[in-house]
Parts: structure tokens; C-alpha cells; sequence
């Protein structure tokens, strides 16, 4: 599924350099390549260990994923069901859309939005603690235009700061989950920087309502990503998640299962 590979934002062919040079196109990339767009051979992050390696992948992305291979309109009674087994300790819906991001007076950039819920995401992902400026606390703050965080990288090259607003629409290559989204104006409530090139220099996160109204798909999730009280039970507790479900059109992985192709590559086990 396209989808879970560009989730993890890693070994993906959604990877491109920062900014294009006009009317010149770019290298393909490997989808198998973990190093695919990073510009140079070996980046920084290829040296960390494995633990910290996890640390920033789950800073962004939680343990456990459930996804579905149809419409995921019945979320909420998803979500229910995995905050009631043993083992998960906190969960929330979230989209995770491909699109285009852009202020006034700068070319546009690549932007992987990941809507998430302002609730709950703080007891879930660790990225508020590596803001560079604002509060990730502000994605809960009500008002328009809605909030959204971005990579310090990628603010910096649109030239944005805290207050500043910068317009997401869809890409021209857009797939079926962004086709029809709304062109929508978003205030820079923060910037976080996880020392890692790919999330760094694309990725933005939004309350979950905005973004999905930006999508204009209807009250749908992209899936469901949760924490677990122990991260050594991920593999095991990803199986017992999917077997509670039913099996298909649900798909339970865990953080290693969708990022094993780029520890392999690395010659790390699982830590």
C-alpha cells in the first residue's frame, strides 16, 4: 500500500529534493533506496543507533498502525475497539495526505500533512518536545485560519515564521486521497526540527478536522495509530489488534514491520 510507505515518509519515492530547478526534471528515485533525495550518500541519521533511529520515527509516528483498505469512515468505532485491549496505551484517528504548500512571494514545496488530533496526539508522539519555535499545544487553539506545525527546513526555505500563513492545495500528480481538496489558507503555529532530513524538510501537522476538511472526503480517517505500554510487544500485539478486528480490509503493523526495509539497509536488527 503506497500509502504506508509514504506514511513512514522513508524509503519513498515521494522523497525529492527540497526545491526543483525549473524546467529541469529530477533524478528518478528507488523506491527501495533509503537514501533516495537525501543529497548526499550516507546522511546524518544513517549513523544513529538503532534506539535513537526508533526515537525519531516514533517521535512522528506512533507504535502500532491500523489502516484500511477501503473507505475508513467507522473510525470511531475502530478507534473504540483498540483503546479497550491490553497493551495499547493511547490512540487517535489521522489523515496523511501528499500536497503542495506555498506563502507569498516563494516557489512551492512538497508537504506531507499528517492531520492528527489535538486531544490526544501530545500523550502520543514526542515531536512537541523538539519545537524549534511555538507550541504544538497550539494545534488545539480553535480560530481561522486553522494551525499548522512544520518542519523547521521547510519553513525556512518558505520563508515562514510563527503568525506567518501559507497556502496548501493539492499537487498536480495528485492521487485519489487529495483529488478535489481545497485550496486552504493555514497560520504557522510552530516549527519542530527531529534531525531527520525527510521530516525536516516536508512534513506539517494540522488538527485532524481541518484536515479533513480540507480534503472534503466526509468525516474519514486515514487510520489509526497508537502507543503501546511496551514497545517490545509491538510485533505480537500488532497481530492480536488485526485478529480482534476481523483481519482484512483492516492491516495492523507495527513501527519496525513499515520501516524494516530501511533498518535493513542499515544492518540493524530490531532494537
Amino acid at each position: 500500500m503506497r500509502f504506508l510507505a509514504c506514511l513512514m515518509l522513508l524509503a519513498c519515492n515521494s522523497k525529492q529534493p527540497v526545491q526543483q530547478t525549473p524546467g529541469k526534471e529530477p533524478a528518478p528515485t528507488k523506491v527501495n533506496d533509503p537514501w533516495a533525495g537525501s543529497g548526499s550518500a550516507e546522511p546524518a541519521w544513517a549513523k544513529d543507533p538503532p534506539d535513537v533511529l526508533r526515537a525519531k520515527i516514533n517521535g512522528v509516528n506512533a507504535h502500532i498502525f491500523v489502516l484500511k483498505s477501503s473507505t475508513f469512515s467507522e473510525w470511531r468505532d475502530v478507534l473504540a475497539t483498540v483503546q479497550k485491549i491490553p497493551g495499547v496505551a493511547n490512540a487517535e484517528a489521522f489523515t496523511f495526505s501528499e500536497l503542495e504548500i506555498e506563502r507569498a512571494g516563494r516557489p512551492p514545496q512538497l508537504l506531507s500533512l499528517k492531520g492528527v488530533d489535538p486531544a490526544h496526539v501530545g500523550r502520543i508522539l514526542t515531536v512537541g518536545r523538539r519545537m524549534k519555535s511555538g507550541s504544538f499545544d497550539a494545534l488545539a487553539k480553535a480560530g481561522e485560519p486553522p494551525p499548522i506545525i512544520l518542519g523547521d527546513v521547510l519553513a525556512s526555505v518558505l520563508g515562514a515564521a510563527v503568525g506567518d500563513d501559507v497556502t496548501v492545495r493539492p499537487r498536480k500528480d495528485a492521487d485519489e486521497m487529495t483529488r478535489g481538496a481545497k485550496e486552504t489558507v493555514f497560520r504557522v503555529a510552530g516549527t519542530f526540527h527531529m534531525d531527520f532530513d525527510v521530516y525536516d524538510e516536508t512534513l506539517g501537522f494540522a488538527p485532524f478536522a481541518a484536515a479533513q476538511a480540507m480534503l472534503g472526503k466526509g468525516d474519514v480517517a486515514l487510520g489509526i495509530e497508537m502507543t503501546v505500554s511496551d514497545i517490545k510487544t509491538s510485533e505480537q500485539l500488532a497481530k492480536a489488534i488485526e485478529d480482534k478486528l476481523g483481519g482484512p480490509p483492516y492491516q495492523a503493523s507495527d513501527w519496525y514491520e513499515l520501516n524494516k526495509n530501511l533498518f535493513g539497509a542499515l544492518g540493524h536488527k530490531r532494537p
